[in-house]
């Protein structure tokens, strides 16, 4: 792997358990995700980490949800899927 990878995604190959890449795609920022998704669907599917996938999936429709007037998600599923996935990891969603 080249040494121009950024930190995180360096993680995220390097993870050694799917804890760690869960709590890797908890702090992961929907900008870098964006950007390098298939990069992190990539590391998960190798990892045979579908609980990862399937939370970058929620990502993904989170980014395209339409919102409510008090600019939160109308649809409770993506609250549903981080707690989800924070218990997974064995946080409550804070930094690796």
């Amino acid at each position: 792997m080249s040494d121009t990878l950024l930190p995180i995604i360096r993680q995220m190959h390097d993870a050694r358990s799917d804890e760690e890449r869960a709590r890797l795609l908890l702090c992961v920022s929907d900008a870098v995700l964006m950007k390098y998704r298939e990069v992190f669907e990539q590391a998960c599917t190798r990892a045979g980490f579908d609980v990862g996938l399937q939370f970058i999936n929620v990502r993904r429709a989170e980014w395209h949800a339409v919102r409510g007037p008090d600019g939160r998600h109308k649809n409770a599923l993506f609250e549903e899927a981080r707690e989800s996935l924070a218990g997974f990891a064995g946080t409550d969603g804070g930094a690796p």
